[in-house]
C-alpha cells in the first residue's frame, strides 16, 4: 500500500490506491480483533497526510464504509465514530 516496508514516521503515504480496495475486501475474512488492529492503524495512516485522505476519498473509501457500516461488528463501526479530530487543512 505505501510501497515499501510501512512505517508510521518515515513511509506512510499510500502509494496504490486499489490496496485500500484490497483492504477492506480482505478484512471480511478477518476476525473481529485482527479487523479492530487493522482499522486502527489505518485510521492513523489516514491522519497523518492529507494526501492520504484525498487518495482514499478517490477510491470511494466514505462510501463503501457506509455501504457496510450495517453489516459489520459494533466493535469495528465504532471505530469509524468515535470524535477523533481530522488534521487540519
Amino acid at each position: 500500500m505505501v510501497g515499501g516496508e510501512f512505517d508510521l514516521e518515515m513511509n506512510f503515504i499510500i502509494q496504490d490506491a486499489e490496496a485500500i480496495i484490497c483492504m477492506l475486501e480482505l478484512l471480511e475474512h478477518c476476525e473481529v480483533t485482527c479487523q479492530a488492529e487493522i482499522w486502527s492503524m489505518f485510521t492513523a495512516i489516514l491522519r497523518k497526510s492529507v494526501r492520504n485522505l484525498q487518495t482514499s476519498t478517490e477510491v470511494g473509501l466514505i462510501q463503501r464504509l457506509l455501504l457496510k457500516m450495517s453489516s459489520v461488528d459494533d466493535m469495528i463501526a465504532g471505530e469509524w465514530h468515535r470524535p477523533d479530530p481530522l488534521p487540519e487543512f
